[in-house]
């Protein structure tokens, strides 16, 4: 098993126009589907697949009820599920003005995966690297 990846283009962070620049992107090789995913834990485990399927689709709900009220997911030795915002910055002065609302400055919002070390020391040593060619590279 490898991580497949390819060289691509990006902007000069400086903003020089005549400077090209260039990383490794990672390439998705396919998705590990939900029906997969349910196949393995009933293989790997004493349950069957539609248990492990009623199970991992009733987890849904109760994941976005607990985001939406600013909880925190954990999903033990995997990592955590957590809502995050961004927006755009204001002078501190702004918020002695009484029509100014700061929550008119949030521009979006991610749920974001923090993985757990445990993971992420089983993960990162093992990876192995695959180069696909790409526009700049064959």
């Amino acid at each position: 098993m490898a991580i497949t990846y390819k060289i691509t283009k990006v902007k000069n962070p400086k903003g020089d126009e005549s400077k090209t620049y260039c990383h490794a992107v990672a390439v998705k090789t396919s998705n590990y589907e939900f029906d997969e995913l349910a196949e393995d834990i009933a293989q790997s485990t004493t349950v069957t697949k539609a248990d492990a399927v009623a199970v991992l689709t009733s987890m849904k709900p109760f994941i976005q009820r607990a985001l939406l009220n600013g909880r925190r997911v954990v999903l033990q030795d995997l990592g955590a599920l957590v809502m995050s915002m961004t927006g755009k910055c204001y002078p501190t002065e702004a918020l002695s003005d009484k029509e100014f609302v700061p929550a008119s400055m949030i521009k979006g919002y991610r749920i974001r995966f923090q993985p757990e070390a445990k993971l992420k020391k089983s993960v990162i040593p093992n990876v192995k690297l695959k180069r696909v060619s790409s526009d700049l590279m064959p």
